[in-house]
């Protein structure tokens, strides 16, 4: 009898550590998951932020372009 129940004690912390390994593996994948949602947020911020950017800089080439072409602009140059 003694020898059942120490088997099934055995079987029985070796079931525990599986659900600990596992649990410990579910939280790291979760954390994982989060991380990647952080990343994912930030690449997204920073194309938006290149997009004004640009949107910008083609802005800034009007308004050169139109200054170049003034009257007032003429005989100067810019670097």
């Amino acid at each position: 009898m003694k020898n059942h129940f120490e088997e099934n004690e055995y079987h029985r912390d070796r079931l525990d550590r599986h659900r600990e390994d596992i649990n410990s593996a579910n939280s790291a994948i979760k954390r994982m998951e989060r991380r990647m949602n952080r990343l994912e947020a930030k690449v997204q911020t920073q194309e938006e932020t290149i997009e004004a950017l640009e949107g910008v800089i083609e802005n800034q080439q009007v308004v050169m372009a139109r200054f170049r072409s003034c009257e007032c602009a003429k005989g100067r140059t810019f670097g």
